[in-house]
């Protein structure tokens, strides 16, 4: 499972449980991530993949680049995507294509350290 979060004036913080979670509930998690972008009038996004259980299937990761992130960008005006990957190798064989295709869209950024993810995506406050 995954939640998302609501950080007051900042950004949208998106992270994982490490339990396993559904191709629906994926998808809801960062719809959700969008209505609180859009009624919030926020143009970040922080996600924690650290806990993630498993890479995003296919379709999903396919979903997320070519549906969600270009209706976000456009609904929204979401500018800033900071991201922590995890650190299972076997699930970050997909990160640095991903960032790529966030980054025609998107200013992206990956992290280590959640707090440097929090204070990059504050500059552009």
């Amino acid at each position: 499972m995954g939640s998302v979060d609501f950080v007051p004036d900042a950004y949208v913080y998106l992270h994982w449980s490490g339990a396993p979670l559904s191709s629906a509930e994926f998808r809801g998690l960062y719809m959700h991530a969008r209505n609180l972008l859009k009624r919030y009038r926020l143009t970040a996004i922080l996600a924690d993949h650290r806990d993630m259980p498993d890479a995003p299937a296919d379709a999903d990761r396919e979903w997320l680049l070519t549906e969600w992130l270009p209706q976000t960008v456009a609904e929204t005006g979401f500018t800033r995507y900071a991201v922590l990957p995890t650190d299972a190798p076997q699930h970050r064989l997909h990160t640095s294509g991903v960032v790529r295709d966030l980054a025609r869209h998107v200013n992206v950024s990956v992290f280590d350290d959640l707090d440097q993810a929090a204070a990059w995506i504050s500059t552009a406050q």
